[in-house]
């Protein structure tokens, strides 16, 4: 008989990635992350698996190996390695083993993509370097000779990411390196300006990037173009393409086109669909290749079981007709192919499950793809198309001798209409040992974003409160991608109203469950989502006690705190140093003074997007006003992605400090 899933069961999870199938269709390598909760570390390496054989291991070592890339010959592969930490190189390795061995040998820094050129003597890639001062030798010395660490002098407004820390002035630009003799060539030099998603031209004569180049990039993000220089160096030549936000440049093998996914909207961009966009480098015409689908490219699910965003391929076919992509829908992310000339739209696949990411065989029949679904974790498929439609079938079951043990519960979708007649979906997960006759303590939980999407894959989190006993309700509110254009900008400038309304219609479905308490509510949620449990409880009563985790508190402080501050008049009307209004008329600590729900706040000092006086904040407010409320305040180590990549021992804990709320409240 099988148990109920445990925290520790979080830390059992095989957590694959970046499947790249080789050119020839016979072997996909992918990455394996595990977690060493003894050293409290997160480890990757490359693995393989030949096609009718078991999975093995290719790289080996506590540290990081990605991003895997075959060669065009499919005799070598190269990834990115933090093997020389605190140094991070690009190393290639032969496809039939051996040893890898680094062909940069850059400085300590951050290394973005990368990309073989055709003939396999050469590697495009980016490259952000860290400033001598703050490279690690330097901080050791200063504290060997008892020094501060300088001060950051500062002149720009994008310095700094979450989950990155602070770069100050550096950027990424574009390097070239023979693979042969490591040399290496910075190709674009300007201190100014950021390189992305470096493609070679079938010729290898030429390398097309993404760059804003315009005077103020930081205040103008949206206004990405693309850019070419010669492979050996030399002036830049921008492709003429429509201003708005770019990524994943892709160059047709035969030479006509480059193709990107992005959008039209500069100045209005967030939330919008991404859709796919080719480029004639014969007549300078761009089009919309999907016009008529209403729903965003890439991957839009949130999970704790991978980084949001997963991959976002663009990927061509080798007759240069067909572009295939991945599309986030109603909770599920699924592969799309489309030709050239803009007719032929296929979905490859359908069903209750996501791909998270998915590669293709030089003869354009084969694919590796990583899908997981709500009761299983991600794991390598094979794909191989018939007309259409893929056929799938499992490379990988890395994660099956813990599925064969641990009683995972299916979730059932539910669909109900908001007081405006637009449905909102969902899912219910029920306890493992669920008995219709009794009552449950039920939870809703709401997800970040707010543009993004609970959905068709596996939750640790979710499960684990379903093991103990609670009903989980998980919901699309109007916000969410997956389900229109219009949809995911029904918030735009004005979160709290509609979105509140949905939610308020998922807990009035909630109510009237049978085998729902509704004396024994709660809700809960995470940045965007944190904001809507602080919402709710400053809006209203009904629910016995709340969680609110790395959240929004005001958003006029927000606007000035945050790694993107917050540009004037675009996302939200007015600005938050002297037009507010708007900001504090949403803002829920403005409310504080209505909240009687019992609150426990989960944030963590080293998060950049929604920084810790967010939580300071709200702590302050309600303990001054004599309200019960517990702060759990996490270190620096940690940073916004606490609950997906955070240390275990801290992920371990926020899961604790959540049971044991709920025990004590519901």
């Amino acid at each position: 008989m099988k148990r109920t899933i445990t925290i520790d069961d979080l830390f059992r999870i095989k957590l694959l990635a970046s499947p790249q199938i080789a050119p020839d269709g016979e072997q996909v390598v992918f990455v394996y992350k595990w977690i060493d909760t003894e050293k409290n570390k997160y480890f990757s390496n490359l693995w393989r698996v030949r096609i009718g054989e078991a999975p093995q291991p290719f790289t080996y070592g506590e540290w990081s190996d990605s991003q895997p890339r075959w060669s065009p010959d499919g005799k070598q592969i190269a990834f990115v390695s933090t093997r020389q930490k605190p140094k991070t190189q690009i190393y290639v390795i032969p496809a039939d083993g051996g040893e890898a061995r680094p062909i940069t040998h850059l400085e300590e820094g951050s290394i973005g993509s990368f990309a073989w050129s055709p003939d396999g003597t050469r590697i495009a890639f980016t490259y952000r370097e860290t400033a001598p001062e703050w490279r690690e030798a330097a901080r050791k010395e200063r504290q060997e000779k008892g020094l501060s660490n300088p001060p950051r002098i500062i002149r720009r407004a994008y310095w700094r990411l979450d989950g990155d820390g602070a770069f100050v002035d550096q950027r990424y630009h574009l390097y070239v390196v023979d693979v042969r003799t490591g040399e290496t060539r910075q190709l674009v030099a300007d201190p100014e300006f950021s390189e992305s998603s470096p493609v070679w031209s079938p010729d290898g004569t030429q390398i097309a990037f993404i760059s804003n180049r315009t005077p103020d990039p930081d205040n103008h993000p949206g206004y990405d173009a693309i850019w070419v220089v010669p492979a050996d160096g030399g002036d830049l030549r921008r492709i003429s393409a429509p201003d708005g936000p770019k990524y994943q440049l892709a160059w047709s093998p035969d030479g006509r086109y480059l193709a990107y996914i992005g959008n039209l909207y500069p100045d209005d961009s967030y939330p919008r669909n991404d859709h796919v966009w080719l480029v004639s480098l014969e007549t300078g015409e761009t089009v919309d290749l999907i016009p008529n689908l209403d729903n965003t490219v890439g991957v839009g699910t949130l999970t704790d079981v991978r980084e949001f965003g997963g991959g976002a391929p663009l990927l061509w076919s080798a007759d240069s007709q067909h572009l295939y992509f991945l599309v986030s829908e109603r909770g599920g992310v699924y592969p799309y192919r489309v030709k050239v000339d803009g007719t032929h739209l296929d979905k490859l696949l359908d069903g209750d499950f996501e791909i998270a990411d998915l590669s293709l065989a030089q003869d354009e029949h084969r694919f590796a793809l990583l899908k997981g679904d709500a009761t299983r974790p991600h794991e390598v498929f094979l794909g191989e198309r018939t007309g259409n439609t893929l056929n799938l079938r499992p490379l990988t079951a890395l994660n099956q001798p813990l599925l064969d043990e641990v009683h995972i519960v299916a979730p059932e979708a539910f669909e109900v209409q908001a007081d405006d007649g637009v449905a909102i979906h969902g899912w219910l997960l029920k306890p493992p040992d669920f008995d219709p006759n009794r009552q449950y303590p039920t939870i809703l939980m709401i997800h970040g974003g707010p543009h993004a999407m609970y959905g068709r894959v596996f939750f640790h989190e979710f499960q684990l409160h379903a093991a103990h006993g609670y009903i989980v309700a998980y919901t699309n509110p109007r916000g969410s991608v997956g389900y229109g254009e219009d949809f995911a900008r029904a918030i735009k400038g004005d979160w709290g109203n509609r979105d509140f309304n949905d939610l308020m219609t998922v807990a009035d479905y909630l109510e009237s469950l049978p085998f729902v308490d509704k004396t024994r509510m709660g809700v809960a949620g995470g940045s965007y989502g944190g904001y809507m449990t602080n919402w709710i409880v400053g809006h209203t009563n009904r629910f016995k006690a709340a969680i609110t985790d790395r959240s929004v508190v005001n958003l006029v402080s927000q606007g000035g705190v945050s790694d993107f501050p917050q540009i004037p008049n675009r996302y939200w009307p007015g600005n938050f140093w002297d037009e507010p209004q708007k900001l504090w008329e949403r803002s829920p600590l403005a409310y504080t003074g209505r909240i009687q729900t019992p609150l426990l706040i989960v944030h963590s000092e080293g998060d950049l997007r929604c920084p810790i006086s967010e939580a300071d904040q709200l702590f302050a407010a309600l303990v001054r006003q004599g309200k019960e409320v517990l702060y759990v305040r996490y270190p620096a180590e940690s940073s916004h992605g606490l609950s997906r990549s955070g240390p275990p021992d801290l992920r371990r804990h926020r899961l604790e400090q959540y049971l044991a709320w709920w025990r004590e409240k519901l």
